[in-house]
């Protein structure tokens, strides 16, 4: 996606930039990312909050982003059935880590939120919209207000989630879509940014600060 890539560079853009939390992908097969990067980020004097953002399967990754800087993590309602759910998030809580719990389709939110408050702990737990389909990698902006309609959205706030809009974001207006027509309360945002030549800002102008 960029030439050069220099994580903690770009981390300090970012957070000059305004980002209030910085996504940190850790994936080494399919993004050349690594768990690394959270420590040298970490270590380079950024202060804002970190995410690791990984296919997490297994309890250590998260032991690992922890050992690593990491403050929270992603985890993928696609690749995770409700009881694995449950408990990676306990895991979480036991390491102080927070969560995205990232769903894409109607299926995936109303299947997670099946896990009901006691596991979708508001104080620790986000709920992000991914507008893009991992299988086929189709964007569609509005996937975030299709999913966060209805009895789903009257879910979501009776359980005081925050919701994250994710990926398809490349202008204010495209913020203030998902702001406005979805609700959502923060946005993750990646390869729109990540490809600018200035960084820092072109977060100042997608966030108009």
């Amino acid at each position: 996606i960029r030439a050069n890539f220099d994580a903690v560079a770009i981390a300090g853009a970012y957070e000059k930039g305004g980002a209030t939390c910085l996504s940190v992908l850790t994936d080494k097969k399919f993004f050349q990312g690594g768990f690394e990067n959270l420590l040298r980020i970490r270590n380079s004097g950024v202060s804002t909050p970190l995410l690791c953002k990984e296919f997490i399967v297994e309890a250590y990754q998260l032991y690992l982003a922890r050992a690593r800087g990491a403050d929270a993590a992603l985890l993928i309602a696609a690749v995770l059935p409700n009881k694995d759910i449950a408990y990676l998030l306990k895991i979480m809580k036991q390491l102080g880590l927070h969560c995205i719990l990232e769903v894409h389709s109607v299926g995936e939110l109303e299947r997670v939120l099946e896990l009901g408050p006691e596991v979708l702990d508001s104080s620790r737990v986000a709920l992000g919209i991914n507008n893009r389909d991992l299988q086929t990698f189709k964007v569609e902006l509005d996937n975030t207000n299709v999913l966060l309609s209805g009895d789903r959205k009257a879910e979501v706030e009776r359980l005081g989630l925050l919701t994250v809009g994710e990926s398809g974001i490349f202008t204010p207006d495209d913020v203030k879509f998902l702001y406005d027509s979805a609700g959502i309360g923060a946005i993750l945002v990646g390869e729109s940014l990540v490809k600018q030549e200035d960084i820092e800002a072109a977060t100042k102008a997608l966030l108009q600060r």
